[in-house]
């Protein structure tokens, strides 16, 4: 299956692909008006409006680093998962989003293995029943995807930091594929870059996803971008980690429409290629 990921309502009804993912609020802070017979996707605790507005907010280390845009290492601010008021108004958030269909969930966990160390966080992890804060970050998260799938009706599909080392996803970001295959209905791994000049890197991530979560009974979709890159190499591109996956949705602009409507027609008209895992 091939789709197409728009922030953009025109291109999402453009009927290209077999399914659309639209980023109805994103990692900026902005929120927009979800669409119905798309998936909606849903910037979870990824929101440098309210970071900046106030840096307390924000997941930190104990070194006091916070999780801003300008931190290295960061692209957009981080609110601490367990913030209870954000965390409120975000379950609430994707309840109202939910009503029009399935929920993609994007920034879902920790923003790095140092956070957050705040004092609530430090309170909670020492009041709770866990004696290794890797286990109590992802129980905390998975609660939270729990609570998320609890209010919608459809599907709710998480994105996963693209590192499928054994255990790297827990220490990251507090995410537990197994423990969620009971309620996610979907993963989703973004494999971007911005030409593809390189391409062995894909392969080995999507190959590496397929070994890793291979034994459960849960979709694997890949996000590919299409900035800068040409027709062929996107083509080539999916090519190469096809097999590994259900599907593949395409970030798409208003300059990129036209590369990517060849990309999935193309594909959509080829043999995919049996590769082992």
């Amino acid at each position: 299956m091939y789709g197409i990921l728009t922030s953009d309502p025109t291109l999402a009804r453009a009927d290209v692909g077999e399914f659309v993912h639209f980023v109805t609020d994103d990692v900026s802070g902005r929120r927009g008006t979800p669409l119905d017979g798309v998936v909606n996707a849903v910037a979870c605790w990824g929101n440098t409006e309210i970071v900046r507005d106030d840096p307390d907010r924000a997941a930190t280390t104990t070194k006091g680093t916070r999780a801003t845009p300008e931190t290295e290492g960061h692209h957009w601010g981080t609110i601490c998962p367990t913030d209870p008021d954000y965390r409120a108004g975000l379950l609430d958030r994707i309840e109202t989003v939910g009503d029009n269909g399935d929920v993609r969930l994007t920034t879902p966990g920790f923003p790095g293995g140092g956070f957050c160390r705040c004092v609530r966080c430090e309170r909670q992890f020492a009041t709770s029943e866990f004696d290794d804060r890797v286990a109590w970050r992802t129980a905390t998260i998975t609660r939270f995807v729990r609570e998320a799938k609890n209010r919608i009706t459809g599907d709710l599909i998480v994105t996963l930091y693209p590192d499928p080392y054994p255990g790297n996803l827990r220490a990251r970001a507090g995410i537990d594929p197994q423990a969620l295959e009971s309620v996610a209905d979907g993963f989703l791994v973004p494999l971007c870059s911005i030409s593809y000049e390189t391409t062995y890197w894909v392969e080995s991530l999507a190959r590496g996803f397929a070994h890793e979560l291979g034994d459960l009974d849960i979709p694997l979709t890949f996000q590919l971008s299409a900035s800068e890159a040409g027709v062929d190499r996107l083509v080539d591109v999916t090519h190469q980690i096809e097999s590994y996956a259900d599907a593949v949705v395409y970030g798409t602009y208003e300059g990129d429409f036209e590369t990517v409507r060849e990309v999935i027609h193309r594909r959509g008209t080829a043999t995919p290629r049996s590769q082992p895992v």
